[in-house]
């Protein structure tokens, strides 16, 4: 394989790749770039912006293979989500993820409040046992439930969880966390007994 040169790691200056010496040596995730001052080419690693290393010029290189992020697309988050709901919760939800693994164009809801990276937290430990059978039993018969605790501190936080049947007959349940007294806060949808999933900050 050819030797880098500057003009082709000028070009590539904004991508990451990997390369492969034939000496079994191997370089990866690195960002290239060309010394200003010696027109010399260098790397850097992983998220680091400075301190970069001289390219080893000598070594033969057997491979260079771009590093391609995963795009993160609706339908792989419409599975995660339809994966992770109760069966009984959320079912307008479960409707909707479905549509788009099936095809459908996601509506402007899932992106505003799915798109990108998907955010879950564990409700298990703020509750306790004892708490945690009872939500597990509301999301099994469908009843309602609720929970909430007052923050302490300067960071605290008011949380509170709760179940409920809509007047469409649908099971929903809800985790909000909430700055002390104001009433405003994150707020996620708990789609089962032990897992929320962030929908927006009010």
């Amino acid at each position: 394989m050819k030797a880098l040169t500057t003009k082709w790691v000028k070009e590539n200056s904004n991508k990451r790749f990997t390369i492969k010496f034939e000496n079994g040596r191997e370089l990866k995730n690195v960002r290239l770039f060309v010394n200003g001052g010696s027109d010399s080419i260098g790397y850097l690693q992983g998220r680091a912006k400075r301190m970069g290393k001289f390219f080893p010029m000598y070594d033969n290189i057997k491979s260079i293979t771009e590093v391609v992020k995963k795009e993160i697309t609706a339908i792989g988050n419409a599975k995660t989500i339809l994966g992770r709901i109760h069966p009984n919760a959320w079912l307008d939800l479960q409707k909707e993820m479905q549509a788009i693994i099936d095809g459908s164009e996601p509506q402007s809801d899932f992106n505003y409040h799915f798109a990108g990276k998907l955010n879950f937290r564990s409700v298990t430990a703020m509750l306790g046992k004892g708490y945690s059978q009872r939500l597990k039993e509301a999301f099994e018969n469908k009843t309602e439930f609720s929970w909430s605790r007052g923050g302490r501190g300067n960071n605290g936080r008011d949380l509170r969880l709760s179940t409920q049947i809509g007047e469409d007959g649908k099971f929903r349940a809800y985790f909000s966390s909430e700055y002390i007294g104001c009433g405003n806060g994150d707020y996620w949808l708990l789609i089962n007994p032990t897992t929320a999933i962030y929908y927006e900050r009010d």
